[in-house]
Formats: structure tokens, sequence, C-alpha cells
């Protein structure tokens, strides 16, 4: 009996009991959760995998329909999504269902390997936190959270626990407000409008989850609401006061809530994800939790003319001259620059307290926010979610940093689109390369150059190129400086009405 796919229209009642399903450790594979989304709009689907009529693995499956798009969300895609079964199934009935937009999320899913996918536009790299909840013994605590937990209990906080609307959700979405503020001025990536967000009353309303929260009295300091399954939680969203920061507030709500559970028999406390080495990852890795690797992508599935229909729509609304550009096309020329990577280059003086290091993917995304250069950090964060790992070096002077390269091999740039240099093997590009406004002035940039060229020696690169526009010429002093030596142009023309495709004309010499 082999393995195959399914898709079935869920029901009013018990949807996933009526198909034998019973994943009591997934909250967003619940009759509950079910019932939530239903109530807020759009088509629920169970999907998955079986043998015979035994289920394997399932998922929830949310389509809406729109005048322009049909989006389907998984938000927990299952172990099976590791097969190519699952996703032949998957775009089958992207297919009868008309649909654009598929979203494949790992919210409480197990680790596994993400195939590529057709019509793929995005992949994220992610990590959940979960605290083991079997036996008697709690997980261990690191220090710092022993000593909230201990400053809370002195303090005299309870735990208030209710999944009445009425009762706790107003303080909920005040204190995420508060704890979301704080995350966005350390320059994290955060959600807006929390307040507007439906689903949480929704989630509450049908059985999927329920609001924990320490209070000091009648004053509550620190909130998590929780999604529920028999035997596992999830942490959907939480926030604290300043007060409650103070306090340990919620350091010790979480733990409480982890030893309520437990006491009930689940065997899991799954806190979510968060961003590789944030504040928020190593406050939540403090519980104990075992970090669980996951991806998530996102596909276009529909038929190119819709894309190129709605994009039009889309750039009349907010970007008129945008539009504009894409109906007539355009064109740009580019200078290419090239040198052997064992050329002898005079060395670039710089001052003292310079240092060249390579960046990891943790100090990526821990670079804080430019005031002068408000998108500086997210397209170093955009490259690094585009390459799939860090390809980038910085200059610090007096351990400030103050510039930013990429040397991207080969490999690297065949991910980029419009293919702009055609590279062999032992080549490679740098590329992406910024100083901060407050360092520029003190030949940083072919400072930069330089010791780009001799890391990539070093990996058995035989020759490296760099371009620019032709009209950015301080770009092209450095590089200059840097040692290499113009060897052509490339001219990219954008045909009318083709805004994502592109003509790539190279004049270029070796």
């Amino acid at each position: 009996m082999s393995r195959q796919f399914f898709v079935e229209r869920a029901g009013r009642d018990a949807a996933l009991t009526h198909l034998g399903i019973t994943a009591q450790e997934n909250p967003f594979l619940t009759d509950a959760y079910v019932s939530a989304r239903q109530k807020l709009g759009g088509e629920v689907w169970i999907l998955g995998t079986r043998e015979g009529a035994a289920v394997e693995d399932a998922a929830v499956a949310v389509l809406r329909r729109g005048r322009l798009s049909t989006s389907l969300e998984i938000p927990s895609l299952p172990i099976s999504a590791a097969t190519d079964i699952f996703w032949q199934g998957v775009y089958a009935f992207c297919k009868r269902s008309k649909v654009t937009d598929l979203e494949g999320g790992t919210f409480g899913s197990s680790s596994f390997e993400l195939p590529p996918l057709k019509g793929e536009t995005s992949r994220t790299r992610r990590i959940e936190f979960v605290v083991p909840l079997r036996g008697a013994t709690p997980a261990e605590l690191s220090s710092n959270h022993k000593r909230n937990v201990k400053k809370a209990t002195a303090a005299g906080l309870v735990i208030r626990r209710s999944a009445d609307p009425e009762l706790c959700l107003a303080e909920h979405h005040r204190l995420m407000g508060q704890s979301l503020g704080r995350r966005s001025a350390r320059g994290e990536h955060v959600p807006q409008n929390v307040e507007e967000w439906p689903e949480h009353p929704a989630f509450l309303e049908a059985g999927a989850a329920e609001i924990f929260q320490a209070l000091q009295g009648e004053t509550v300091l620190s909130s998590v609401l929780v999604l529920r399954s028999a035997r596992a939680g999830y942490y959907e969203s939480a926030g604290t006061s300043p007060e409650g920061m103070g306090l340990g507030a919620s350091h010790f709500l979480i733990h409480a809530i982890g030893e309520r559970l437990r006491t009930e028999g689940a065997v899991g406390f799954n806190l979510g994800g968060a961003e590789p080495g944030s504040s928020l990852a190593r406050f939540k890795a403090g519980f104990g939790a075992t970090e669980v690797p996951l991806e998530a992508c996102t596909c276009y599935v529909g038929p190119g003319w819709r894309k190129k229909l709605r994009s039009a729509y889309t750039l009349a609304r907010e970007d008129p001259r945008r539009l504009r550009k894409a109906v007539i096309g355009g064109r740009y020329k580019l200078l290419v620059y090239a040198i052997a990577t064992d050329a002898n280059v005079a060395p670039v003086p710089v001052p003292e307290g310079t240092r060249f290091a390579a960046l990891s993917e943790q100090e990526l995304t821990q670079i804080a926010p430019v005031a002068d250069d408000a998108e500086f950090r997210e397209r170093q964060l955009e490259r690094l979610e585009r390459f799939g790992k860090s390809y980038a070096f910085g200059v610090f002077q007096s351990e400030v940093l103050a510039h930013i390269s990429w040397l991207l091999p080969a490999e690297a740039l065949r991910r980029d689109s419009p293919r702009i240099l055609q590279l062999r093997a032992d080549e490679a590009e740098i590329t992406a390369c910024e100083t901060l406004p407050q360092f520029r002035g003190r030949n940083l940039y072919p400072y930069a150059v330089q010791q780009l060229l001799e890391i990539a020696r070093q990996q058995g690169i035989r020759r490296v190129y760099m371009k620019t526009r032709e009209d950015n010429v301080p770009s092209q002093s450095g590089i200059v400086k840097g040692g290499l030596t113009k060897i052509g142009t490339i001219t990219v023309i954008t045909p009318p009405l083709m805004p994502g495709r592109a003509i790539v004309l190279r004049r270029l010499g070796r």
C-alpha cells in the first residue's frame, strides 16, 4: 500500500476527528484551531499524506479568494513536506483552486529539510525554542532566569489563567505594545497594530488558546497567549510592562506556564521563534529550551499574466512613477572592473585602530540601526536571506562597524536575477560595498577591497570583479584605489511592460 496525498474541506464540527487525526502535540492541528480559522473567514482545508485509510500526517490550510489573487496558507507544515508526494499534491490542489500565492509556514512544525519548490519567491531560515516537559523534573533554567523567578516570587506575583477575551485581552494587547516598542527601539523587526489582530479573540472564543498573566495585586505585569493542544502549548504572543521587567515577571510567568502544562500531561511548551543571536533568542534559550531549526517559504504558483496585472495594479496605487517606468521600460549602464588575485597592488594607508573581519550571520542580525541610513541594516539582512549565508566582511574603527563589503563566489551569484556577470568557478565578485556616512573619506573602501582580494586568493579564487553605475564616481575611485582595472561595460535593458525581464548586453575584455 503506497503513500498518497489527500485534501478535504473542513466541516463545521470536529473536522480532524472525522478524519481520524489525533495530532495531540501540535496546537496548529486541532479542531478548535480549525474552528478559529473558520471564524476568521476563508475556506479551511485539511491536507497531508496517508496510507490507505490511515492518515500519516496532516496540516490545516486556509484558502482566501480575492479579485486579483487567491492565497493558500499552511501555517504548520507536516513532516511529509520533505517529500515530492506532498508538494505534487499541493500544486495540483493549487491549480484546481486557482491559487496564486502559496505560503508554507513552520509554526510548531518538527524539523525537516524543505526541498526546492516550484515558483519559490522567498525562503526563511528560522529557529523555534521548545521547552521539554516530559517527566517529573522541570527544564533547567539559566542562572539569570532562576534569579528573576526568585525575585518575582518574593514580590508576591500570582498567576491568572483565562480564555475570556473580556477579562484579559485588552491587557494582553497593551503589554504586547510595550514589549514590541522596546524591541523596535533595539532595531528588531516587529509586527505593528497588535490591537487590531482579530485572531486573538477568535482563538480564545473557539477554545484554541488561553491567556496566562502574572499579577501583582490587581496589576497585570506580564501576559502570554498560549495556543493549546492536548499535550502541548505554543507561545503565540506576549508582553510585559517595564515594572514587570524589573521584577522578572516574564521569567516567572513562562516558567509557571511550563510547570502548569507539565502537571497536566503536556510534553512540550514551544516558545516560538526568534532571530538567531537576538536578545529574544537568548531569553527563550534560558528556559532550558531545545533549538529546532526550520525553514518557511512563499511561492507564486499562478499564471504569469496575473502576476504582472497585480504588480501593475499595486504600482498604480502606491508608486505611479515606477509604473510609468515599467510601462516604458528602462536601461542603465555599469562599469566593470577586474583584477587577478596574484597581482601586486600598492597597499592603501588607513588610520590606526582599523580592523577587518568576517561577519557571521549572528553579527549581521545584530547590526544596530543607522541614524543616517535607516535601511542599511535591512539591506544586509535581505542579502543574508537571498544568499542563504553570510559572505559579508566588516571594517571596524575603534571597534565600531564602519564599512561592509560582500565577497560572492560564482555559486552564490547564480541566485541573483538578472545575471549581470557570468563567472567561472574560480572567479568571484566584490559587491554591496557600503561605508557608513561618518566614516567616509578615510580610504576604508579600497582597504576593504584589498583585504578581500587576499581572502579570495586564499580561497583559490583566480580573478575578482567589481561593478558600479557609470554615474557613481566615488565608487569608481574606491575601486581603482583598491587596484582593479576597468575592463568594459554592461548595459541592462528592461523591455516595456516586462518589469521582471532584463536584457544584459556585455562588452567586456579579459
